[in-house]
Parts: C-alpha cells; structure tokens; sequence
C-alpha cells in the first residue's frame, strides 16, 4: 500500500471485487471450505481497509452477487460470503459516516465475471436469469456513482425468475385496453403486455381498411405505448414521441383477430422504449417502436388566428372521404382546407370524438387523447401528393398535446410544411393550433411513403390537379409555378364574374385578400415581384404565379375535323400537332388542344410571333414544347362530370 501510495498519491476510495467460488453441495461443505470462500471477501477487504487511512478514504463499493440474497443450489458458502460481505460494507459505512459505502449485489455478467469462468450461463439462462453484458454493468456503475441518491445496497439484475427471497414492489396495473395480459412485469423497469385485436373489440379496425386488410392505425399503435408506458411508470402526463418508426403493418382478419405484444422498458428517469409486435410474425419482429421521453415540453410559438378564415370549396365528406382518402367514420375530422399546395397545407380539422373506440365491455379510457383528430393530421396531407396514397413511416419528434387542453377545443388547425423530399418519401413538419394561433402539437419530421402511385390520366377531382400540375411542372420549365385549380362558382359567367374568380383564385395561390389589377389588355397583375397568369375553362379556373413570365391555359379538347383544326391552328400549328398525336399515340384533339393551349400562353404574355416546337417526350400525359426562350408544358387529363379530356398549358420565359 505505501509503494501505491507513493506512485499515485493517497488512496480515497476503493473498489473490492475479489472472490473465490468452488460449487459445493452442503453435505459437502467444511470449515475449509467455508473459510477459503469467506478469506477474499471478508478477510481480503478487512485488510484492505487496515491499510488505508480511513479519515483520508472518501468511497468504497464492494461488489457482492445475487447468490447473497436469493441462494443458488451448491452456493450455500458463497451465498454466506457475499451476505456478510454487505454486512461489512454497511458497518464500515455506520463506523464512518463520511465514506460513502455502496454494496452492489450483482447478479451474473457475460462477458466477465465469476458466471462465465464456472460455464454456468447457458443453464441459469435457462432458468430464466438474464445476464448483465459488460458495457451495461459498467454503464449501471458510472449511473449509481453518479447519483447521490443511490441506497447504500443495491441488488444489480437482469429479469430473473422464480426467485422466492427477492420481493419486488408489486403494482396493479392500470385497466386500459391495451394493457391486458402482462407476460413479464418488473414494476418500474420492464413490461410486457398482450392485447388481442379484433373488429368486435376494436371499433376503429373496419374504419381503416386498406385494400382488404383491417390495419392498425399508427396512432392506435402509440396509443398502445403509452397506455403501456403509463402503466409501467405511473405517469399520466403526455410524453414526447421520440424516433418512433412504423416498420411494418398491423393486420387484422376482418373476421380474426391478431395479438399485439407491447414491450416497454424504462432506460431513464424519464425515457422508456417501446416496441409492438404481433402473433402474426410470431413476435420475432419489431412493427412499431419509439422512445417516449416525459418532459415538459417548451409548446411555445403562435401561428395567425384562423377562427373566421373561409374554406376552400372543396368539401371533404363528399368529395375526398371514399374517393381520395381511404379512412372511414371514426377518422373523418377533416372539415376543409385553408391552403392546400404541392407543398404545404392549412386545413380545419374537428376535434371530438365521432364514435366509441372499443367495444361497450372494453376499457374506454385514452392516455394520448383522440386518435381520430391525429391521424387526420397525417391523412390531411394526402392532397398534397394527390397522384399516390401516402403511408406514415416515421416522426422524428412529436411533442403531443395536453388531452385536458384539446378537450377543450371544438376545432384545431394544421399548418403543414413540406420540409424534404427523397424519391418517393416525403417529410414534413407540422403545427397543431387552436383558433386563436396557439400552438397545441407540433409534429417534427413525419415522414410518409407514396405508394399506389397513379398515372395522373385521372378523373380528378378539380381542386386536386394543381398540387399535382405543381410538383410534376418544374420537371419542364425553368421557373417554378404555384398552380391552382378552382371550380368555378355556380352562375359565374361574364366578365365581371370571371373576374372574380380569378381573384379566389390567386388568393388561393398567394394568401387570402390578394388584390388582382388588370391592364388595359385584360392582363392580370398583383403588387410586388410575383407575375400570374388565369384561364376559364372546363368549369374551373387556372392560375398560375411565379417570378417569371409566366402564362396558362385550360381547355376542353373537343372533337374538331382536321379541316377546322387546321384553320385555327395555321399550317405550322397543324403540323406540329400532327406530329405530339402520333408520337403520343393520342387523339389528334388532344393534341391540338395542346398546341392552341401552348399559342395561348404566349399570346398572353406578348408573343405576336409564335414559332413552337417539340421538346423531347416526357411522362404519360405530359408534352414539352418550346418558342424562343418560353418553355411551355401541357398537361392532358380527365375531370370528374367532364367527358371529354382536359388540357392544362403553363409557361414561363428562361431569364434573358
């Protein structure tokens, strides 16, 4: 000791860790025996602690085992020594009040330890005892040397069963739907529950059905988290999603059923991970996981009062509930859109309860609030990427709200920004606010996958198309364009009316209250750097708005003979026309109606001289052409109550 003392300084804390174990029968047991068995542990750290000053000495942890408390067959002696090794720990700790004493009864490592050198793992395994792999016994070290709160014995495990003499606090659980059957239960640490879905007991299953199949909803399935969660940790407060990942789909039978196995484990004094699972891959793999972590969070931030804001004439229960969005009665909470473009949405959204949840005899309660006002939060931005249906993946971080504050409100607002797009995976942002602007939830990188992609040959509902005009556009043109489509007021005929309607929509297009100026020549203009250009047509109204020049037409290709075409066209126009039908393999209306759209498009900005030519082929529907420096991009599709195809024009000049 005084050579060490020398070399390092003096000793103020001490760490004893000897041991010696040689399985014995207690028939065969001697004082021998027991005396070699006792000597590192009791004798070993007595002269240890004759060595060092204990006024000087500050910390002593001895590492004792299970075996101490809860016996082990053939470990009558060593279960003695690790016993009286607390003992000591303790009685240095009463003799000198200023050393922390700390007695860590371990239970068996992997990796290192007395377990491993007497080969004994595989069969405590299988009696239930899970080991400790090193990096988590030396991370539970640092953790209770750090904490000044640590008890002076503590008993260090993995799950072990059957163990009679180690009494763990016991909790009843809380009676919540999916916190039904317990498997394994360590109150405060671990749980894992299983729940039986089925359409009899779970309402909402046959109002998520996607191509034949009963999903669980993804907010069901956070729901079955946190209601495991709570049930492990006793907090009731709403905790922050972290990382959650939907891996796969919960399916239900619609006339089976299926189990889902939630397992939480708490990793913090304020994080729990959580992970479903389900009989129908037989347990072995993860469908949702995510880190609840329960913190306050900081809900700070306004958006502008939206209470008297007017709706876009696009009305969700009769025409995107069936049609567009394949959610049924207990999620249809989307009452309209305040914005909806390619990238980015307002929309108003109801938020009570339209029905039961569960069945009359299944527990009722909720620890996350409504799932059908949060699922809409997700399914409102499927008119954003109208042309394929959007399947959550993941959220980065959602900081949900406060149920006893959302109960409150009969209404709430989305404002969702598309923050990044990769192929065919979409991340967005979103806010959750009352009417007045106050932020409720905010959601941070929801990220949803497009699949069942469509062609976008339609019939399409009319306020769908520009979103999809404005993601597909900027492939052809070298500025982008917002792009709306409105249908058209009824009775809006005449100058005066167009002109209305063109007013809703550039407001749609660049905020509500934009002025609409025109010049002598019809043209309209609005103040500051924008340029927009409107079309009447098939019963709606196109504009479009950019930084460019821009133009944009809508047209009804309706049938017209070659002749007639011809004179409307001139020869030039024919031709080209001629040319877009037979390598489009289109009927040559279309074609030409793409020609007169393109002619359009020019005119409006100026052109006198129209010299157009073709670009090279583009996707189905879509045709390039160009005069000068304009590049025009035509669009053919079909609108819902319209029987002939429909041609969408847009333009904008390259910067000279």
């Amino acid at each position: 000791m005084n050579e060490i003392e020398q070399a390092l300084g003096q000793v103020t804390g001490v760490l004893h860790g000897a041991g010696r174990n040689e399985p014995t029968a207690v028939a065969n047991l001697d004082e021998a025996t027991f005396r070699r068995t006792l000597a590192p542990k009791i004798d070993g750290l007595e002269a240890v602690l004759a060595a060092t000053d204990p006024h000087a000495l500050r910390l002593l942890i001895t590492f004792g085992s299970i075996i101490g408390r809860a016996g082990l067959r053939g470990e009558a002696h060593y279960a003695t020594a690790n016993d009286w090794l607390t003992d000591l720990t303790r009685k240095v700790g009463e003799d000198y009040p200023h050393i922390r004493c700390l007695a860590l009864e371990w239970s068996v490592w992997s990796g290192a330890g007395m377990g491993e050198r007497l080969g004994v793992l595989e069969a405590l395994t299988r009696d239930g005892i899970s080991p400790i792999p090193v990096e988590d016994g030396i991370a539970t070290l640092k953790e209770v040397l750090a904490s000044p709160y640590a008890p002076q014995t503590l008993v260090v495990m993995g799950r072990s069963d059957n163990l009679p003499t180690i009494r763990l606090e016991h909790r009843e659980l809380p009676l919540l739907r999916f916190v039904d059957r317990p498997q394994v239960y360590y109150p405060g640490v671990e749980l894992i529950v299983d729940a039986d879905l089925t359409a009899d007991d779970d309402l909402y299953l046959p109002d998520h059905l996607l191509d034949g199949d009963l999903l669980l909803p993804a907010v069901l399935g956070m729901e079955a988290m946190a209601q495991a969660a709570m049930a492990l940790t006793g907090r009731t407060e709403a905790p922050v999603l972290e990382n959650v990942e939907l891996l796969r789909p919960v399916v239900v039978s619609p006339n089976g059923s299926n189990t889902i196995r939630i397992a939480v484990l708490a990793t913090g004094d304020s994080t729990v991970e959580a992970v479903v699972r389900s009989s129908d891959t037989g347990f072995r793999a993860d469908h949702f996981r995510a880190r609840l972590r329960y913190e306050e969070p900081a809900r700070v931030g306004t958006r502008p009062a939206t209470g008297g804001a007017r709706l876009l004439p696009i009305d969700p229960a009769r025409e995107l509930y069936g049609p567009v969005l394949f959610q049924g009665r207990r999620f249809q909470h989307l009452l309209g859109y305040l914005d909806l473009a390619a990238k980015g949405c307002v929309a108003r959204v109801h938020n009570r309860p339209l029905a039961p949840w569960f069945a009359r005899y299944q527990p009722g309660d909720l620890v996350l609030g409504d799932p059908g006002t949060r699922d809409t939060v997700m399914h409102a931005l499927q008119c954003c990427v109208p042309d394929a249906t959007l399947l959550p993946g993941a959220i980065e971080r959602l900081y949900l709200a406060d149920p006893k504050v959302t109960a409150t409100l009969d209404t709430v607002t989305i404002h969702a920004v598309e923050r990044l797009r990769e192929g065919d995976t979409y991340y967005y942002d979103v806010d959750v606010c009352d009417d007045d602007g106050n932020l409720v939830e905010r959601w941070v990188g929801l990220r949803l996958h497009a699949v069942r992609k469509k062609d976008g040959s339609g019939p399409w509902l009319p306020a769908l198309v520009g979103p999809y005009l404005e993601r597909r556009v900027g492939g052809f043109l070298p500025a982008e364009l917002r792009c709306v489509v409105r249908p058209d007021d009824p009775g809006a005929t005449g100058t005066e009316a167009r002109r209305e309607q063109t007013g809703k929509a550039v407001s749609w297009a660049l905020g509500t209250g934009t002025t609409v100026r025109y010049r002598p020549d019809g043209k309209p203009e609005v103040a500051g750097e924008v340029r927009v250009s409107a079309s009447h047509g098939a019963g709606v109204t196109f504009a479009v708005a950019g930084t460019a020049t821009v133009g944009c037409d809508v047209e009804v290709a309706t049938a017209r003979t070659e002749q007639e075409w011809s004179d409307l066209l001139g020869a030039d126009g024919f031709a080209l026309a001629t040319l877009v039908a037979r390598e489009q393999g289109e009927d040559l209306s279309v074609s030409a109606t793409r020609v007169w759209g393109a002619i359009e498009c020019l005119r409006k900005n100026g052109h006198a001289r129209v010299d157009l030519a073709a670009e090279p082929n583009g996707p189905a529907g879509w045709v390039a052409l160009r005069s000068g420096t304009t590049r025009i991009a035509t669009f053919a599709t079909s609108l819902l109550e319209i029987s002939d195809p429909v041609v969408f024009a847009m333009s904008a000049d390259r910067d000279r």
